[in-house]
């Protein structure tokens, strides 16, 4: 039963959704309410992501607990992060998003913070990137000449050398030209292959082919 409920559920799930979005009377079917079937059904696809995100905060806090338990090395920050989870959420609940504290926590330490992460990460992207593109292909280099051409479009000295007013719209204007013609190109090739993809999973789990996500090989 454990692995059949779920299974049952799923197959009820995936057969409504493609119901409700093939057939043009039921996509347009309106509860008492006057809200849309398809629109309500959606909600509750959000909720059940708004359960996952619970259960990721209860298995974060049970990973930590533990290291705090048995004093793992570092087990502090896990009592820190604990505290910050627990405090942090439940003045949210309580004051909600409008909050004037709530909103100075958020944007005067969580943002200054993830900025200064990623301001290191930045470094070892750039050595990453050193490694990685070494020229010993003409492959290589063209994808070393198309990441500087990028790069030096997102930083004020690219603008200050060859800015969008000047000829072909400086860095900038090429940088667009290649996020809008090659990029984009390339990312429906890209989608095109994992609509393919989700397309060929779905179709094995509706079928009970695939049944690894209930356990079963």
């Amino acid at each position: 039963m454990k692995k059949e409920l779920p299974f049952a559920l799923m197959i009820l799930v995936a057969i409504s959704r493609i119901a409700l979005e093939s057939v043009y009377s039921l996509e347009a079917f309106k509860l008492a309410t006057g809200e849309k079937l398809l629109d309500a059904f959606g909600y509750t696809i959000a909720y059940l992501g708004y359960a996952a995100l619970f259960l990721g905060a209860f298995n974060l806090s049970r990973i930590h607990v533990n290291t705090v338990r048995r004093k793992r090395p570092n087990w502090v920050y896990s009592v820190w992060l604990l505290f910050v989870l627990v405090t942090f959420t439940a003045y949210g609940l309580w004051k909600g998003p409008k909050d004037t504290w709530y909103n100075w926590i958020y944007n005067g330490v969580y943002k200054n913070i993830d900025a200064t992460m990623f301001s290191l990460i930045a470094f070892f992207i750039a050595s990453a990137a050193y490694r990685a593109f070494r020229v010993r292909s003409v492959e290589a280099g063209l994808m070393m000449v198309v990441a500087v051409i990028v790069m030096l479009a997102q930083v004020p000295v690219g603008e200050f050398f060859w800015g969008r007013t000047d000829f072909l719209g400086g860095f900038p204007g090429i940088t667009d030209w290649i996020l809008a013609v090659p990029n984009a190109a390339s990312t429906r090739a890209i989608n095109l292959g994992i609509f393919l993809g989700i397309m060929a999973t779905q179709t094995r789990v509706l079928l009970g082919i695939e049944r690894r996500h209930l356990g079963q090989d």
